[in-house]
């Protein structure tokens, strides 16, 4: 952030209209006004009546668009217990000015450490050449198949580029995590994004760009933009609904991680209630926004399929099960900022060895009796 550091304050000694510095190889764009994030809710009473506090990292608060000519990219695979490790797709990213410079790029340090402890052995020593000029979207979660991060993270930089001053029709490709599944490829056309203009993270492990372009504000899942879900509306021409009455549970029976090992009691319960039990990854790009947009009740447990908050109409009911000890405030800032009914009820694992969850039923039960 040092570099980031020089920059912004050389811009404000500027006196031209358009504070942009110009240095060898590198120019900033700052846009400070694109810089706000959701920080102000720091905790929520659950149903249960317990306490909880939202994780709250520090992040970088510098915005704005940084161009370097001749700049690196260099990919490697997460390693060992790494949560992506299984993905084969997924990659750290590194940015390096022509020069060697580690550019502020996404949550990524040490390059140079990694370097001289051995870590970049499989990465090319001999860099494929893009010519033009590369746009660098999201890469700041090494999980290609992240649905949240997708939205939040690539797309959403996209919005932040076009709103920075960056022609998009000067773009000779976008570079982005990328696997080739239906849904990133649904989420890519929708957005205006040419598919054969993508460049996939990890087709190479060393890049060398003509131009680069990277956008750099807050990312992730605990800082949130203010402006994110305007941007992701806005980028995908999202229609909502005319009238929203349903009652719907986000199940994760197919999921592989965080289960609920009483979620066959959930559903039995809920549907008493008049819900609908669904599956999304069964669904649509499209599909998923016109059915969160019709809702009137989304009771789901925390999981990526919680993005589709974005498509919900301002006083939806919205009951997330949160893990404990997994604070992650990302819906939670969803629904603050589409001005959704947040609740939350906790989640605790079955035993200290185990990764499954259980859900306390009646203060489920005691919230259902209120709608």
């Amino acid at each position: 952030m040092l570099l980031l550091t020089i920059l912004n304050t050389l811009c404000r000694r500027q006196q031209r209209p358009v504070q942009r510095i110009d240095l060898i190889s590198l120019s900033w764009l700052p846009r400070p006004q694109l810089a706000a994030t959701v920080d102000r809710i720091l905790d929520t009473p659950t149903l249960d009546h317990r306490q909880l506090q939202w994780d709250r990292p520090e992040v970088p608060t510098a915005a704005g668009l940084l161009q370097a000519r001749g700049a690196h990219i260099v990919t490697i695979k997460p390693r060992g217990e790494h949560f992506a490790s299984a993905d084969p797709h997924a990659r750290q990213v590194y940015a390096l000015s022509r020069f060697g410079l580690t550019l502020p790029h996404g949550r990524r340090k040490g390059f140079w450490t990694k370097l001289l402890r051995g870590r970049m052995r499989g990465v090319a020593v001999k860099a494929h050449y893009l010519a033009g000029k590369t746009l660098l979207l999201g890469a700041y979660y090494d999980d290609c198949n992240n649905y949240y991060h997708f939205w939040a993270d690539v797309m959403a930089d996209l919005w932040f580029a076009r709103q920075a001053g960056l022609d998009l029709s000067q773009i000779s490709q976008f570079l982005l995590p990328y696997s080739g599944c239906r849904w990133q490829q649904e989420i890519l056309q929708h957005c205006g994004i040419e598919l054969s203009k993508v460049v996939p993270l990890s087709q190479s492990s060393h890049l060398q760009c003509a131009e680069l372009v990277l956008p750099l504000r807050a990312k992730g899942s605990y800082r949130t933009p203010v402006w994110l879900n305007r941007a992701l509306r806005e980028l995908s021409d999202f229609q909502p609904a005319k009238t929203a009455q349903r009652r719907l549970y986000i199940a994760r029976l197919d999921a592989n991680k965080r289960k609920l090992q009483n979620e066959a009691q959930i559903i039995a319960l809920l549907q008493q209630h008049q819900f609908e039990i669904i599956s999304c990854s069964a669904l649509s790009v499209v599909e998923q926004q016109q059915l969160f947009s019709q809702a009137a009740v989304v009771i789901a447990p925390h999981g990526a399929a919680l993005t589709n908050l974005l498509w919900c109409a301002p006083g939806t009911k919205i009951l997330e099960f949160v893990p404990e000890g997994h604070h992650n405030p990302g819906f939670r800032d969803l629904a603050t900022l589409g001005k959704l009914d947040y609740a939350v009820l906790q989640s605790g694992k079955v035993s200290p060895q185990s990764e499954e969850l259980w859900l306390d039923l009646q203060p489920l039960q005691r919230y259902l009796q209120q709608l």
